[in-house]
Formats: structure tokens, C-alpha cells, sequence
């Protein structure tokens, strides 16, 4: 069972979810923020703000659909029946957020971000407690997030690139309301055909050790678990370095680069770089461990986001080109730390004596969403603190500001990630043990 190869038509009905999903999350911390405080008129504060509290539903949602998707039984199994549940709600929320069509208000975002939040959980949690039972191997389970990465990859080039394709051949697509709307459209086509896909096609494991535990005494042998304490908080480290940067993305480029329609053209370079670094970083990870892997390209990710304090007005060339960088780095972010998380729940397999994998990517995903809440809550109130504001022209002093916290903070927050993962214990050798004792 521990050697069993997972076949690519099954990585690719697995990995194809992904994509429109992917496809619909990027316009909401790339474009959202700009075209509902510029286009839209609401402030920046208060979008920050919202969008930070609306992820605190997550703290709800996450653990209950965990703890719910371990304990469901059906002839249809575990994950699948959630993940249809998920899909109407995210079409709703995907067109009502990217199309809207009546006057928004702070409310209207707020409500209907949380509907999206919640479609996602549903979909997210069962989706990746799915891929990690798709095998026990170690090796495998880095193939399997590589497909899943890449595959979300295609639906990302697709969010910037039809924008920007549009944008060359229409001149339509290069504002924030324009990409909305067209990767909306998108989204909304791709979501049943792709996760149908893997509805149809993936089976899910049918022997498993039911869990049965109490809420509490599960939660305190989890806590028990040190790497995956470890590995929560590195992966919360990393993802709060991306989201102080993500959601000011549109804004440095608009401002410090000075073309407000170049963002989906620029940022398709980093993405291009996610693809090519992703069968890199599996082969490393094969060649050494895992979390040798992660630990290069966070050292990628804190060497080259300094240098963004080299761009000044029109270079758009070399905004790409650290972009690129930037995207080697980035591109493992969902590959082997999601690859480790599989081998930290194989340990707890053998504490509590249940496969609870739901659970386990319920509290990741808690962690990283607040996380994600805290760095969009922090970054937009800090640079409306400092006097930057997107909807007017902004002086030298603000548009340093805006660089400087773009260039330089994230960075304290993946050298933390990289001080957690060093020295990871659950090492190749640590992991066939363990499955030797499971086994």
C-alpha cells in the first residue's frame, strides 16, 4: 500500500477542482480590494476591515466542517457529498461579488464575502483531506499537491491572463472592474465541469478508522502533536508574509509603477514562474526532504522582495522580472508544506487512533485564514494611517510608504517560517516509521 502509484489521469481528475477555484480566488486579493475602494468608492479602512472580519467566520465554519466531513458516512463517501453542497453557493457568490449589479455598500460586501467564504470551506476542507488519502506514501503525496498546484496554476493564469489578454485585443480588461468581470464569467462556467470531474472520476478510500473521539479529547491530542504545532505556525508565518503583499499588489504597480492597467499583464510572469518551479521543487523535495524544499524557496521569497525598492515610475520590465523570481519561490507554497501536513496526520493516526484529516486541514485552514484576515486588516489601515489613499494622486512621501511596507515587511514573517522549519523532524526515514507502526 505505502509504494502504491497514483496514476495521472486520477491526479488530473483530482487536480482539475482546482483550477476554476483557483481561477475565482485570485481576482479576490489581487483586484477586489482596488475596485471596491477605487472603482466602487469605498474606503479603504473599512475594506480592510471587512475583509478581515468576515475571515473570522471561518473560525466557526472551518472546525465544524472538519469535525463533520470525518464523521460522515454515505454510499457516496466522506468528501464528495460536501463538495457538491459548496458549488451552487460559490456560483452565487462569485457572481454577486465580481458582477455587481446594484449599488454596493460595506453590508453588501461583507455579506456576501462571507457566503463566498463559506462555499470555499465547504469545497476546501474535504477537497484536501481527500487528496492527502489518496495515498500513504511519502514521495506520492508530494506528486499529488504538485498536480493539484499546478492544475490551481492554470485556473491563476487564466484570472490574469484573460484580463490582460483582453486588455491587448479589446482594451477591455486591464482595470480592476473589468478583470472581475471577465474572470467571473470564467468561474462561474469552469466551477461544475471541473469539480463534476473529479465528483465523477476520483474515488475516495472506503477503510478507515472512523473518528468517534470527543471534540475536547481530540483537540488535546492534537495539540499534543509538536510538528504539527510546528508546521501550523510555520505555514501561518509564510501565509502572512503573502498577505500583506497580495492585497497591495494592484496599488504598487498602479502607483509606484505608475500604469494602472498593467497589473494582470506583469503579474502573469509570476505566475508562468509558479508552474515552472513546481516539478523543481517536488524533485527536491524527492532528492533531500521535504522541508529542505520549503526552506529554499523561503529564502527565495525573503532575498528578492527587498529589491522591489529598486522600481521606480515605468519599470514594468523589471516589476516582471522580480515577479518572476518571486514566483519560483511562491509556487512551493502549496506543494510540499500541503505535502507535510499529510505526514503529520498520519502521526496523530497513530495517537487518537482515527483518521481525522478532516479536522486537521479544518485547523489550517483556520489558522491561515486568520492569518490572511490579519494581513489584509493590517496592511490596508497601516498605509491609510501613513496617508496613502488609492483614489487620489498621492505624494512622494506616501508612495515611499506604500513601497517600503510592500518591499520589507512580509519578509520578517517567511524568515520566522524559515526558523520553524529548520531541523523539521518528520523526515523520510521519521515517516516510514511511522507508517511501519500504522501498517
Amino acid at each position: 500500500m505505502s509504494s502504491e502509484i497514483v496514476g495521472r489521469g486520477r491526479l488530473f481528475a483530482y487536480g482539475i477542482a482546482e483550477t476554476p477555484i483557483a481561477m475565482a480566488a485570485i481576482p479576490v486579493s489581487l483586484f477586489l480590494p482596488a475596485f471596491y475602494t477605487g472603482e466602487l468608492g469605498l474606503g479603504l479602512a473599512s475594506v480592510g476591515l471587512i475583509l478581515m472580519l468576515a475571515r473570522f467566520w471561518d473560525v466557526i465554519t472551518d472546525p465544524l466542517i472538519g469535525y463533520l466531513s470525518d464523521r460522515t458516512r454515505t454510499r457516496f463517501g466522506r468528501r464528495r457529498p460536501w463538495i457538491i453542497v459548496s458549488v451552487p453557493l460559490v456560483i452565487l457568490a462569485v457572481y454577486k461579488l465580481f458582477i455587481p449589479t446594484e449599488p454596493v455598500s460595506e453590508l453588501y460586501l461583507l455579506g456576501w464575502i462571507m457566503l463566498l467564504w463559506l462555499g470555499w470551506t465547504l469545497f476546501n476542507i474535504p477537497y484536501f483531506a481527500w487528496g492527502a488519502e489518496l495515498s500513504p506514501n511519502y514521495e506520492q503525496r508530494t506528486r499529488i499537491t504538485g498536480w493539484r498546484t499546478i492544475l490551481g496554476l492554470v485556473g491563476t493564469l487564466l484570472a490574469v491572463g484573460v484580463p490582460a489578454l483582453s486588455q491587448g485585443l479589446f482594451d477591455f480588461g486591464g482595470r480592476s472592474g473589468e478583470a472581475m468581470y471577465l474572470v467571473g464569467i470564467g468561474a462561474m462556467v469552469l466551477i461544475p465541469i471541473c469539480v463534476g470531474t473529479l465528483v465523477v472520476s476520483v474515488p475516495e478510500r472506503q477503510t478507515f478508522a472512523p473518528a468517534q473521539l470527543h471534540a475536547w479529547d481530540g483537540l488535546k491530542i492534537m495539540w499534543g502533536n509538536g510538528p504539527f504545532k510546528r508546521l501550523i505556525l510555520a505555514f501561518a508565518c509564510s501565509t502572512m508574509g503573502t498577505s500583506l503583499a497580495a492585497p497591495l499588489f494592484v496599488m504598487f504597480i498602479s502607483h509606484v509603477v505608475g500604469d494602472p492597467t498593467a497589473a494582470p499583464k506583469v503579474v502573469v510572469a509570476h505566475f508562468i514562474a509558479n508552474i515552472i518551479g513546481v516539478p523543481f521543487w517536488v524533485w527536491l523535495a524527492k532528492k533531500t526532504d521535504k522541508h529542505v524544499s520549503w526552506l529554499a524557496s523561503l529564502f527565495i521569497m525573503a532575498t528578492v522582495f527587498p529589491t522591489f525598492m529598486l522600481l521606480e515610475e515605468g519599470d514594468l520590465v523589471l516589476a516582471a522580472v522580480l515577479l518572476f523570481l518571486i514566483g519560483i519561490g511562491a509556487g512551493n507554497f502549496s506543494v510540499v508544506p500541503s505535502s507535510m501536513k499529510a505526514d503529520v496526520i498520519d502521526l496523530d493516526r497513530i495517537q487518537s487512533g482515527e483518521d481525522r484529516a478532516g479536522l486537521f486541514f479544518a485547523a489550517w485552514s483556520t489558522a491561515t485564514k486568520l492569518v490572511s484576515a490579519l494581513g489584509v486588516g493590517i496592511a490596508f489601515p497601516t498605509l491609510a494611517w501613513l496617508g496613502f489613499d488609492p483614489k487620489i494622486e498621492n505624494g512622494p512621501d506616501e508612495i515611499f510608504a506604500l513601497q517600503a511596507f510592500y518591499s520589507f515587511v512580509p519578509i520578517v514573517f517567511y524568515l520566522f517560517a524559515a526558523a520553524l522549519v529548520w531541523r523539521y523532524p518528520i523526515t523520510r526515514e521519521h515517516h516510514e516509521e511511522i507508517r511501519q507502526q500504522i501498517d
